[in-house]
């Protein structure tokens, strides 16, 4: 079949395509196709029947788009490379790019057709007339066409060849700086660009805000040859900057690596997490900050899934593990010996994803570096960022974007990376990539001045929708029990239907950085070991609270949301006296008897009119402790010789008098008939008190 200047036909591949981002960017704020200038690698870009992305002819760079002429099916030339975006309903798109053959007499079409997961209609233009755009031209031309999207949800943009004319067979067909803008109304306009910041972290107060931060502890990852301890020379704030400092770790503590006998653990470092504590979903994230240098310095800027486990340290059904929680790693560094060497000059940016244990999303491991021309990352501050949306991972670093992954094409990363992520900044020293560490690097610093997290309009929007129907832990609080309590921590948690609660117990906040390899313990799993919490020793734990979905294996399933959150756990000193004593009479309040101090009545105002089980608070969340009564009579004693009933009779003073009375064997005495309470810790949770009536006796 023939086909000419106006009948040509635009074939299109059913492809398994997804969306990439529409979301307006700084630096490229109108330009809704990913990586139009082909010069970060072309992974944004559908690649099908030999279309792909080439070095050697450019509009003004260094890549373009092409299809070649290798690109034949059967008698026909047949090709294209293409990406889709998403389009909002009822909106105007113009679209613009540079073309050209390089054969005389070849042609190709620049054109679109809507998508919505498969084939759609070829989109037609203000006329109603097809958007086709002939390309015939050995020079470079600019091509254009507009459209309004309707109630369409996607659009594929692409360059095609599809003909049976020799010309057309034997020539490459190439396209460069492509540019979709959305027509804006005044108020999109303002606001598109526009980044409010949520959060911030300037490092000016004198310690590590622990609201928003907390540590990781131990050996944890791979074979790198630090010991990430809380000790105040490896993590601290100097002049309004957090320093985290690689120091040499005593030669008694060193140890041979857990995972590779053949390195040794010699230095401490820092590692600083926000999990559990503050998560982000959409925006920017940006750190401004001085890198290490030095053979195997490896510092790190990244986030991983806030529904993390923590390698362990959660009750695995309680989230997800590595990688189907998602990694991004917005800042590594490999750290060499010589100044301005390639290591100490160029920083990586990285994503990681996959189901279960298997590192294998069709982005996973898709990283690129970047290089400064001269000197060394540490010579001087450098920003170093992340701009985060629905469909799409942009990285920068001093304000120029390095590199794309359109993560929208990929539905698997869809799954992982639409939910939210947590703060990561950490120390490493060594390790599988890094190779061996130096032995001479004690003082080495990764100092960091801030980091900040924005969101645009759309961002937010974005975020809320999500947070709109994940579930959310109400209730959460720091508790206090005593040492041999017994607490459910699920008391006044609520989340919302269709998902679980539970929690973990973990001793970060009691970690031992001596002694070899120390590592945090989980030792609470859940609500079915809460008996264990009684055994805990005196001092502060980690309590995580998870939401996870009802009838879920997270283990297979990586989309639905989780909820977490962490606070803490103080367990306290006994501070109920093994005895003492007290009285009380028919008649009266509860709130007449002292109790020692943190303790409680929980109904205060009861009348006491006969023998009961009453309960006992401790702590700031009413604890319910143990305790257990035994009881004994008061003897009688002459009317005229009752005095004040001690409180807390371990010991008199002047204020009071033993309730303890030797009575003489005659006369005619009236007695008030009391008991005197003797309480001690058991398991209970109650003071039973038993209660005598005034009475009259005459001998």
């Amino acid at each position: 079949m023939r086909k000419g200047l106006r009948n040509i036909v635009t074939v299109f591949m059913v492809l398994a395509l997804s969306m990439t981002s529409i979301s307006a960017l700084e630096g490229d704020a109108k330009n809704l196709i990913q990586d139009g200038d082909f010069e970060q690698g072309g992974s944004s870009w559908t690649q099908r029947n030999k279309g792909e992305v080439q070095d050697k002819v450019s509009y003004d760079g260094k890549y373009a788009g092409v299809v070649p002429h290798t690109a034949i099916s059967g008698n026909f030339a047949n090709g294209f490379i293409g990406q889709v975006i998403r389009l909002e309903p009822n909106t105007t798109y113009h679209v613009s790019a540079y073309a050209k053959v390089d054969v005389k007499g070849a042609d190709a079409v620049f054109t679109g057709r809507f998508w919505d997961g498969q084939q759609g209609d070829v989109i037609k233009g203000e006329n109603g007339q097809t958007v086709d755009q002939l390309v015939s031209s050995t020079d470079w031309q600019k091509v254009s066409y507009t459209f309004n999207s309707g109630t369409e949800q996607g659009a594929l943009i692409q360059l095609v060849k599809w003909s049976e004319k020799e010309e057309t067979k034997q020539s490459n067909a190439y396209v460069d700086n492509v540019v979709v803008t959305k027509e804006l109304n005044v108020s999109e306009e303002k606001n598109e660009d526009v980044f409010t910041e949520v959060w911030r972290d300037d490092f000016e107060q004198e310690s590590l805000n622990m609201e928003d931060w907390g540590y990781e502890l131990g050996s944890i990852r791979g074979i790198e040859q630090q010991h990430y301890v809380n000790n105040p020379e490896n993590v601290f704030l100097r002049d309004g900057k957090l320093v985290l400092r690689a120091t040499d770790r005593d030669v008694s503590d060193q140890y041979l690596h857990p995972r590779d006998a053949s390195r040794k653990v010699i230095y401490n470092s820092g590692s600083i997490r926000t999990h559990g504590q503050r998560e982000f979903l959409y925006g920017k994230l940006e750190i401004r900050a001085k890198l290490p240098k030095g053979r195997g310095a490896f510092p790190a800027f990244w986030t991983l899934g806030a529904d993390f486990t923590l390698d362990g340290k959660i009750k695995a059904e309680q989230g997800r593990g590595w990688p189907s929680t998602g990694e991004i790693d917005i800042m590594e560094l490999i750290g060499e010996d010589r100044d301005g060497s390639h290591g100490n000059r160029t920083v990586y940016q990285t994503v990681h994803y996959g189901p279960a244990e298997d590192n294998v999303g069709r982005f996973s491991g898709n990283g690129t570096a970047h290089t400064i021309p001269q000197g060394n990352f540490n010579d001087e501050f450098h920003t170093f960022a992340l701009n985060w949306t629905e469909d799409a991972l942009e990285w920068y670093v001093d304000d120029q974007k390095v590199h794309t992954v359109p993560y929208g094409q990929d539905p698997m990363a869809k799954d992982i990376f639409n939910k939210p992520q947590y703060i990561q900044l950490n120390l490493a020293m060594g390790g599988a990539w890094p190779g061996p560490v130096g032995e001479n690097l004690a003082g080495t610093e990764f100092v960091i001045d801030s980091v900040s997290y924005q969101q645009t309009a759309a961002q937010a929007k974005a975020a809320q929708a999500y947070y709109d129907k994940a579930p959310k832990l109400e209730g959460v609080k720091p508790l206090t029990i005593m040492q041999g309590g017994t607490i459910n921590p699920l008391d006044g948690i609520k989340t919302i239907e269709g998902y679980d609660l539970d929690f973990s117990i973990e001793d970060t906040p009691m970690f031992n950085p001596r002694g070899g390899n120390s590592n945090v313990k989980l030792l609470v799993k859940g609500l079915a070991e809460k008996d264990l919490i009684s055994n805990l020793p005196e001092g502060t734990y980690n309590l995580h609270y998870s939401a996870t979905p009802q009838g879920v294996d997270l283990t297979q399933d990586i989309k639905s949301p989780v909820a977490r959150q962490a606070t803490t756990l103080v367990v306290s000193k006994q501070a109920f006296p093994q005895s003492f004593e007290l009285e009380i009479t028919e008649g009266s309040t509860l709130s007449t008897l002292t109790l020692p101090q943190g303790w409680t009545w929980k109904n205060p105002d009861f009348v006491v009119k006969e023998a009961g089980m009453f309960t006992v608070l401790y702590g700031v969340n009413n604890d319910e402790h143990s305790v257990h009564v035994s009881l004994r009579e008061i003897a009688e004693v002459p009317k005229e010789e009752n005095k004040p009933a001690e409180v807390l009779g371990e010991k008199k003073d002047k204020d009071v008098t033993s309730t303890e009375m030797t009575l003489p064997n005659t006369g005619q005495y009236t007695s008030s008939f009391a008991i005197v309470v003797a309480l001690s810790l058991t398991c209970i949770g109650y003071v039973m008190l038993k209660l005598n009536k005034e009475s009259k006796e005459n001998e």
